[in-house]
């Protein structure tokens, strides 16, 4: 591999990435006496964690938490490595006093428990959010970056240079890891690292030929960041890592317009809606879909008609619940709602911009949607007679309200009821799509955060952290990105730093 000629920068760490991985990682780093530079492809910092929610978990039990997340892995038959799920509990369980020690006066507040309730060991999981001057659904997210880049930019003075995307590592003859070539101004910068290279770079959710390579579904779109193209999957594969994970993905349903690339997440709050397939027939009990595995309800590939019947799908409603609020309690969450757009409090500006269908009957809305109009009408008129006898949904088994709940997965979601009757003209219809929240695949790594090959030797000098080549399999416990960013942020950081400079 070709070593540069001209090396533009000289540091002990480097991190490429600058959302909450590459700042726990840099932090960590420069607090062991290290020297970092911080490279980003994009024009700001913050990565998937500025636009997310900004949960994290921390739990009450190290071994209650890895009985629930070996769980996740047995029952959806991923790849687990056990020592990698023990070093993530018990380093997570620290993650509410270490955010604390980044800048004084943090505080936080639980929002939240286990996706998955049912699995044993869910009780320990607690997710938390970062309190601050940020409120709604992406407050905390807000309050987290705000404390990282205290941490990073004024506290500790971290150099980091923006707009500068990372194009490959630079491998020396020893299979060392010694600097990245990247790109500034339009021109090559390279940056030799002295002690390693963290990649931080999250996933390949804006990656069109990864999404067709890895995830079953067509199409699917995005929701978070769109810098994150899969460039640190491919580097790292460059220089020899193995892959794991790749059809793991965090991945709610969502809206997605022309107008914008990013997506829209849906998160009902309401209890008058349910889901039709292109041929206007209900596929699942809405209520049971966990929110970050909307991808999994509708990845169905039908081999008679050769088709995805419920990709696009549609969210059915009529006028008392269109006036209840925005069609999703998480329509601020997101990078296009973030920072291009705001939902209207009524779905009124949707409506007249045609991202909401509306009709005067159900028979008239599939025609305009392009569904089979009986099946729509006999639909909705199933549901209604189900739900106005009181004996709730007869077909999937929905709930007419929410069971007891000590512990929810999100406590200002809990709401007590969960299905009521379709029925008050005008109806409405809005199209699903799989829109990921982001990826878990890439390359994967061991408990002290390096970067290992297909047979589970560590890259010399190469470390990871975050959503790439994540911990996390099939089925992702929500708010566990970002621990996971914090946990191996930490690790690899401490390791890079502890190194010994390789010899030129």
């Amino acid at each position: 591999m070709t070593i540069p000629n001209k090396w533009h920068k000289e540091v002990d760490v480097v991190c490429v990435g600058y959302g909450a991985a590459g700042a726990s990682a840099a932090i960590t780093a420069y607090d062991n006496k290290a020297s970092v530079l911080i490279i980003e492809k994009m024009p700001e910092s913050g990565g998937n964690t500025r636009v997310s929610t900004g949960g994290f978990i921390c739990p009450t039990d190290v071994n209650e938490a890895i009985t629930y997340i070996k769980g996740l892995f047995q029952l959806s038959r991923s790849e687990m490595d056990e020592d990698l799920v023990r070093v993530y509990a018990e380093e997570s369980i620290k993650n509410v006093d270490w955010l604390k020690g980044l800048k004084e006066g943090t505080e936080v507040m639980a929002y939240g428990h286990a996706g998955y309730p049912n699995v044993p060991g869910a009780k320990s999981i607690v997710k938390y959010g970062a309190k601050g001057t940020g409120k709604g659904p992406t407050g905390s997210a807000k309050n987290l970056w705000d404390i990282f880049m205290y941490a990073v930019e004024q506290k500790r003075k971290i150099p980091v240079m923006l707009n500068t995307p990372a194009k490959r590592l630079v491998q020396n003859c020893d299979g060392e890891i010694i600097g990245v070539v990247a790109e500034s101004n339009g021109k090559e910068f390279n940056v030799l690292a002295r002690k390693a290279v963290i990649l931080t770079t999250g996933g390949y959710e804006y990656d069109e030929k990864a999404l067709q390579n890895f995830l079953k579904g067509y199409p699917i779109y995005a929701l978070g960041n769109p810098g994150n193209t899969g460039d640190g999957v491919r580097m790292a594969s460059a220089v020899g890592a193995g892959l794991w994970h790749m059809n793991g993905a965090s991945c709610p349903l969502g809206i997605k317009v022309p107008d914008y690339e990013g997506a829209f997440p849906l998160v009902i709050g309401t209890p008058g809606f349910i889901y039709v397939d292109k041929h206007g027939k209900r596929f699942v009990n809405e209520r049971s879909i966990e929110l970050h595995a909307g991808l999994l309800a509708v990845d169905y590939f039908d081999d008679h008609s050769l088709e995805y019947p419920r990709i696009p799908c549609y969210l059915i409603f009529d006028e008392t619940n269109r006036l209840k609020g925005p069609v999703s309690a998480w329509a601020g969450v997101g990078y296009t709602a973030q920072k291009f757009y705001k939902w209207s409090k009524d779905n009124s500006a949707e409506i007249d911009k045609g991202w909401i269908v509306k009709a005067g009957t159900p028979v008239e809305l599939a025609g305009k949607i392009g569904i089979d109009p009986a099946n729509l009408d006999a639909t909705l008129s199933k549901w209604n007679e189900d739900i106005k006898s009181g004996k709730g949904d007869t077909v999937y088994g929905r709930q007419m309200r929410s069971m007891p709940e000590s512990n929810p997965a999100y406590n200002d979601l809990q709401t007590p009821l969960w299905s009521a009757p379709i029925d008050k003209a005008p109806f409405y219809a809005v199209q699903l799509y799989p829109c990921l929240l982001n990826t878990q695949g890439g390359p994967r790594r061991n408990t002290n955060a390096q970067i290992v090959d297909p047979f589970g030797q560590a890259i010399p000098r190469l470390y990871s952290s975050g959503e790439l080549g994540s911990m996390w399999g099939l089925i992702y416990q929500g708010a566990g990105n970002i621990a996971e960013c914090m946990i191996f942020g930490r690790i690899a950081g401490r390791q890079a730093a502890a190194l010994k400079p390789w010899e030129k």
